[in-house]
């Protein structure tokens, strides 16, 4: 937009002042007629809108070359004029094409010129293009608009004189590097002028008439200088357009293709744009439904309780909430995460606001499935822990009442071997041996499953007394040697060096290393080796139980100390203790004199079983 005083310049040098707007964003310059002299500055819209009035001493100048005195007033009028029709179109559409060709036009008309052309050096720097061509007619053909450049060529387009402007009243006089543009056209003399933009030259404006007519008057090639800065100014204007497009359109693209939702309101929440994932949630089809609209005019927004949301932004606030039930049709619910943030003015007021919602219904979803899982997981575990005490009930229960009969059977089975053996039948003898001898093993079982009671109670009892634990593993290995032998095992004790005393309950312990060694003897076949040994290891005592058995698989290893389970090879199933108490007791054991089991194993290669019992020093 002109502003103009209406004075001339001669009556009010220090007034009439011009400005000229390229483009909506950032680029702007002032014309000032000063006692005939046209000067340029340079100045962005911000600096103006900041002030009322524009002294010269504020100025940002624009790489302006020189300053053009205009000799003839009417030149002067008309040029205001051009520059403000030029600048109409500028403002309506700002493409490059456009821009040229409307300066080209004002370009002619000031300088009444036959032919006007802005050769640009393409960015490869191979041809030279033709733009803003004025006087060729729609007879030019399109060959003509596109030159191809050499390399000297090329070197000296960059290098012209950006200093000066051109004068050439004969082809010969125009410089090389364009000098095809001008013979293509028929031009006899004419004007040339670089175009200079941040210290080099992109271009050449050429003014040419043909050989009737006469040379370019002093003002057109006062001109020059000036107008070539201006179409720099415009060259920039619209680049600084064509970046600012395609970094809208790229952030369009990417915002448009985000998978979260995203929408700007203006300060009054009127909806100004939207993404296609917003839209989505909204259960809209296309922007244009919104657009233009009240963000309090969508029932579901006020449902939802993001109205009160919107309105703390609109008072400068950011506001956010979680998981919150959206309704967009009756069909159709989900739960979004919702920020808004306002966006302020340097005045500190609003100037807009960015709404961002993200869909967590499937999150939402989830947790509430899993939190329906945990109770039905903590249901069935209290359930299984009622079950799991009910059974420890039962079998301390069923033990008690077991072990008093069997307490009896057992006094009068030893009564009736110790007194009538020797006068009965030797048939009867021997069926006495065989009930004496299950009426143990049935006694041993009800004590295992009351020691597994008093261990998952806590009321095993351990009476501790001095003892060493290699006098312990020699009685133990005596009992056990006729049995090995049977299934011609070798059952041997490794004791390295003298054992200290420890602190342990004499028949537990001993029921430990008992427990591993019938493992050992059960698990190893005919033929197969059993070593128990022990060492002094400072602060402990160590015991193992070693053989050359079946082995443990990998997947077992962790579950052999569990009560009732089971590790048994089909062809020595019948060997197996089916209860399998033995291991968790002797776990249990262990643990309440403050030691600790465990076991290596490889299949086809035999067990390890290992032990460590505190000495007399560190009584648990």
């Amino acid at each position: 937009m002109i502003r103009d005083s209406g004075c001339p310049a001669a009556d009010a040098p220090d007034r009439h002042v011009s400005i000229m707007w390229l483009g909506p964003h950032y680029i702007s310059f002032i014309v000032d007629i000063q006692d005939g002299l046209l000067r340029t500055s340079y100045l962005s819209r911000m600096q103006l809108t900041r002030r009322n009035v524009l002294p010269r001493a504020h100025f940002v100048h624009f790489h302006w070359r020189s300053r053009v005195l205009l000799e003839d007033s009417h030149t002067r009028s008309l040029l205001l004029d051009v520059v403000e029709r030029i600048n109409v179109q500028l403002r309506s559409a700002m493409d490059a094409e456009g821009a040229f060709s409307a300066v080209s036009e004002g370009i002619r008309e000031l300088t009444d010129a036959d032919y006007v052309a802005i050769a640009l050096l393409e960015e490869d720097g191979h041809f030279l293009r033709l733009t803003g061509l004025v006087g060729a007619g729609d007879f030019a053909p399109i060959s003509m608009k596109r030159f191809p450049v050499e390399n000297r060529v090329r070197h000296s387009f960059s290098d012209s004189d950006a200093s000066r402007t051109i004068r050439f009243e004969k082809i010969e006089d125009i410089p090389e590097s364009v000098r095809g543009v001008a013979e293509s056209f028929g031009i006899a003399h004419g004007l040339l002028s670089p175009i200079v933009l941040r210290g080099s030259v992109i271009a050449h404006l050429f003014i040419g008439r043909v050989s009737s007519r006469a040379q370019f008057g002093p003002d057109a090639e006062r001109m020059m200088t000036w107008l070539s800065d201006y179409i720099a100014l415009v060259v920039n204007n619209v680049r600084i357009e064509f970046l600012m497009k395609r970094s809208r359109e790229e952030t369009d693209k990417v915002l448009s293709m985000a998978p979260i939702g995203i929408m700007s309101l203006d300060p009054r929440g009127i909806v100004q744009a939207a993404n296609m994932q917003i839209l989505k949630l909204l259960d809209k089809v296309s922007e244009d439904e919104i657009l233009g609209t009240s963000i309090f005019e969508i029932s579901a927004i006020n449902k939802s309780g993001l109205d009160a949301l919107i309105m703390q932004c609109m008072e400068g606030h950011g506001a956010e909430r979680t998981d919150v039930h959206y309704v967009s049709a009756p069909d159709r619910a989900s739960y979004l995460h919702v920020k808004a943030t306002p966006m302020m003015s340097e005045r500190r007021e609003v100037e807009g606001i960015v709404l961002v919602a993200l869909d967590t219904t499937s999150k939402v979803r989830l947790e509430s499935q899993l939190e329906r899982s945990y109770e039905k997981l903590t249901q069935t575990y209290q359930e299984l822990e009622r079950v799991n005490r009910m059974k420890s009930q039962f079998i301390d229960v069923v033990s008690h009442e077991l072990r008093t009969p069997l307490t009896v059977m057992r006094g009068y089975v030893d009564l009736v071997e110790s007194e009538y053996t020797p006068k009965l039948d030797p048939k009867f003898g021997q069926r006495l041996k065989i009930i004496k001898a299950n009426t143990d093993k049935l006694y041993a079982l009800v004590e295992s499953m009351l020691d597994i009671s008093r261990l998952e109670t806590g009321s095993l009892q351990i009476h501790s007394e001095p003892l060493k634990i290699d006098t312990v593993l020699e009685d133990l290995i005596k009992d056990r040697t006729k049995e090995a032998e049977d299934k011609r095992q070798t059952l041997t004790l490794a004791v390295d060096g003298s054992m200290p005393l420890i602190m342990a309950d004499r028949r537990r312990i001993r029921d430990v290393f008992n427990n591993l060694v019938d493992n050992a003897i059960k698990y190893t076949e005919e033929g197969g080796k059993i070593q128990v040994g022990a060492r002094d290891e400072g602060k402990q005592v160590h015991v193992w139980v070693k053989d050359n058995g079946i082995g443990i698989p990998l997947e077992n290893l962790g579950k052999i100390f569990d009560r009732f389970y089971i590790v048994a090879k089909d062809d020595l199933t019948h060997q197996v203790d089916r209860i399998g108490l033995s291991l968790p007791i002797s776990k249990g054991i262990v643990e309440a004199h403050g030691g600790r089991l465990w076991v290596e194993s490889q299949v086809g290669k035999g067990s390890v079983f290992h032990v460590d019992l505190p000495k007399e020093s560190q009584k648990p």
